[in-house]
Formats: structure tokens, sequence, C-alpha cells
């Protein structure tokens, strides 16, 4: 627009009395109004949501508990038979273990496999020197986990330095050697 044409527009409301808001007080309260209700309806939709999705999530919270109790049991029931025979409180222990491990795979827990160090799955605890190629997972102190495809625990591993160190060491001995032949290795 062009400095006359809102000149013009500017002069049009001064000149009519009708597109002035302090003429219309009947519909500015209305639209107060309306804004005032609507913000309201705004507000306790969001009290709904907030409260749906606290009930959901102790929903699925009973689901697993419910899933974890007949766990439970078994292991009681294994510690009351303890004494009687080892190599059956074994088996039963065994039995609860794959029990609890159904019930997590059930539920989207994956567990991270301990093949090829990845620094998002695999957190080092330690790098020791071995005949293995660097960054090779040498042991697996803890199992990691995921749940639907998101790291919730990563594995805690030991890792492969290289036989970088190792070779250093051949050869600093063979120099000393080959310095003072008189130096046995």
């Amino acid at each position: 627009m062009t400095n006359k044409k809102i000149n013009q527009d500017k002069s049009e409301e001064a000149v009519n009395p009708e597109l002035q808001p302090e003429n219309h007080p009947d519909e500015l309260a209305e639209m107060k109004d309306l804004l005032q209700r609507t913000q309201a309806n705004f507000e306790n939709y969001r009290k709904q949501v907030d409260k749906r999705v606290e009930e959901i999530r102790d929903m699925a919270a009973k689901d697993v508990i419910l899933q974890l109790l007949p766990v439970l049991d078994n292991l009681e029931l294994a510690l009351k038979s303890a004494d009687k025979n080892l190599v059956e409180f074994k088996k039963g222990i065994e039995l609860i273990y794959s029990q609890l491990f159904s019930i997590l795979e059930n539920q989207g827990v994956t567990v991270i496999e301990a093949k090829k160090f990845d620094p998002y799955l695999h957190e080092p605890l330690l790098k020791v020197e071995s005949d293995a190629p660097e960054n090779a997972i040498l042991e697996e102190f803890q199992k990691g986990f995921m749940l639907n495809n998101r790291v919730i625990r990563h594995a805690k591993v030991k890792l492969s330095a290289g036989k970088k160190k190792a070779v250093e060491k051949e050869n600093n001995a063979n120099q000393t050697q080959a310095i003072n032949p008189e130096i046995k290795k």
C-alpha cells in the first residue's frame, strides 16, 4: 500500500464512527467473553490430557507388575528348596531367569549384542593390550539393554588396545640387543 492509501484508510476510520471499537461495546464484550471461555476450555483440556497420561502410565506399570508377580512366587519356591538339591535349585533358577527374560521381551526389551564396539551401545570400562584388533570387544562385564530400539542401559565392556604396544615392546627389545648384544631377551 502506498502512504496515500494508508492515510485515506485512517481518515475513513476517523470519519466513519462505525469503525471505532468504542461504538460497539457489546461486540467487544462478546469477543472478550469468547476469548476467556476458549482459554478456560483449553486449560481444562490440558488438565484432562495430563490426567489421562498419568492413568495410562499407572495401568502400564500395573500390567508389568502383574507379569512379574509369578516370577517372585517362583523365586520364593526356589529359595525354600535351595537346601534340598543344588542341581534342581540351579534348574529352577534358570527357568525363573527365562521366565523373567520373556516378560522383558514381551515389553519390547532386547539385549545389546557385544560383537563389534559401538560407542552408542557400549560403555568401555577397560582397554588392554591383546592380540585382537584395536577396539575389539574382549569381554562383556554387564549386558546392555534396549527398549523399543532405544538404549536404556549401555553394555559395559573391555576393549582391546591392539597389537601396537606389544610390537613396540618387541622393537625396543630388538634395538636394545642390537646396541648391547650381551643383554638377553
